[in-house]
């Protein structure tokens, strides 16, 4: 399985795995998470491989399809991206308001004139940010 799907089955399992049958927890557990062989699980609870397999395969697929339809891993995923892509822009905003304070509040050399250029630059992008977050607040409700 690479590594994508890995990392996929897992945070399905995260967001939805308690709606699996307690065979498909345990079967899912001992396979992606303690790394069993279908052999190893087998062995251990006195089935065939086979039986481990299509197991494992129904609870993927239960995964998938709880997640088809509620996307909440989906949306998890972009809300996660947004906060990084927001918290990029917190920072780019503070270096240059840092940048600013160096040179005596005027990053420019242009004086007032530029004070205020650069007042409005920084409100513009906490502007943008603060409405960004109210978009992901609107979807949270």
């Amino acid at each position: 399985m690479s590594a994508d799907k890995q990392v996929r089955m897992h945070l399905l399992y995260d967001f939805y795995g308690q709606l699996l049958t307690e065979k498909q927890r345990s079967f899912f557990e001992l396979y992606h998470h303690d790394d069993l062989s279908l052999g190893e699980i087998a062995e251990q609870h006195g089935v065939s491989r086979q039986a481990v397999y299509d197991i494992l395969k129904r609870a993927e697929r239960t995964l998938e399809e709880l997640e088809s339809k509620l996307a909440l891993v989906a949306r998890y995923l972009r809300e996660r991206q947004l906060v990084v892509e927001l918290d990029q822009e917190l920072s780019a905003v503070l270096e240059e308001l840092a940048r600013a304070f160096e040179h005596g509040g005027d990053s420019s050399g242009e004086g007032q004139a530029g004070g205020a250029a650069l007042g409005s630059r920084i409100r513009e992008r906490l502007e943008a940010v603060q409405e960004r977050l109210r978009t992901l607040a609107a979807d949270e409700a």
